[in-house]
């Protein structure tokens, strides 16, 4: 007898431990599934903001190497000016370029439009810092029309300056350090 309650004691404790690990496994179960689930929504979302990285960023390329070529020419005829050594004929030259490039620009900004595949509000702020890009232009050619020798270029440059603030706080959103759009331009 005292082995039978012996066994029937053992077989209980032995059902009860078995018993305890399936919960046990269960709740691990249940949790694995909730760790999975939240691991995927990381990895979303990372994939989501690479990719809206990834589209800011060449935004950035196609922007400049849209503009580069027409400020390159306003940044010739600024060194000209500033040239210890000034020579009229070059500087004459230069001048005439970076008007063109400035109304060129001018006119490429107001049309331009951002082909990257953004949020709407992103496209919107990218394009108002694109209109104070036109804004730059427009005040360049206007200086350079206006008194080529000693054109004063000071608020063409707080145009421009307001461009590079409106996109350094786009990058800023996405977690990218803002470019300095004058060295990318020039």
């Amino acid at each position: 007898m005292k082995k039978w309650l012996f066994a029937l004691g053992c077989t209980s404790a032995l059902v009860l431990a078995g018993c305890s690990s399936d919960t046990n496994e269960e709740a691990d179960e249940t949790n694995n599934e909730s760790q999975t689930e939240e691991t995927q929504q990381k990895e979303e979302n990372t994939n989501d903001e690479q990719a809206m990285k990834k589209e800011l960023l060449n935004a950035q390329m196609n922007m400049k190497d849209t503009f580069k070529e027409y400020q390159a020419k306003i940044a010739a005829f600024q060194a000209e000016v500033a040239a210890e050594e000034p020579d009229e004929e070059a500087i004459q030259s230069a001048l005439e370029e970076a008007k063109a490039a400035a109304e060129e620009a001018a006119a490429k900004a107001s049309d331009y439009s951002v082909e990257a595949d953004l949020s709407e509000e992103m496209k919107t702020e990218y394009n108002e810092a694109v209109s104070s890009l036109q804004a730059y232009y427009e005040q360049v050619a206007s200086e350079l029309e206006e008194n080529a020798e000693e054109a004063d270029l000071s608020k063409a440059e707080e145009k421009f300056s307001e461009f590079s603030d409106q996109l350094s706080s786009l990058y800023e959103e996405v977690g990218l350090f803002a470019p300095d759009m004058m060295k990318e331009l020039s």
